[in-house]
């Protein structure tokens, strides 16, 4: 079992997104993610982030766009969606141990 403090390996993470796959608990799990995204107002503020800083570039580059924004995506998400998603990936996973 891989501790709380211990990232786990890619083969590890590949076997449970491919059983996530299977199940359909993926797409489900992408669409609760998207859904409190939208309603957060986070995929606006994203956008309105992205287009202040490409107006921003002297030479518009997209790969360097998505590099500098990215960080700030993954902080301006909500921790209630954190919370949510991260609460739901855990009792898919709850249920995929049990039924082992």
């Amino acid at each position: 079992m891989v501790s709380t403090t211990e990232k786990p390996d890619e083969a590890t993470l590949n076997a449970i997104r491919q059983r996530l796959m299977e199940t359909g608990d993926w797409d489900r799990i992408q669409k609760l993610l998207q859904n409190q995204l939208e309603e957060n107002g986070w995929v606006d503020d994203l956008k309105d982030l992205a287009k202040e800083r490409a107006r921003a570039q002297e030479t518009p580059n997209l790969e360097n766009l998505i590099k500098e924004i990215s960080e700030s995506a993954r902080g301006m998400i909500n921790e209630n969606t954190r919370r949510d998603v991260a609460q739901e990936i855990e009792a898919v996973l709850d249920r995929e141990v049990d039924q082992a």
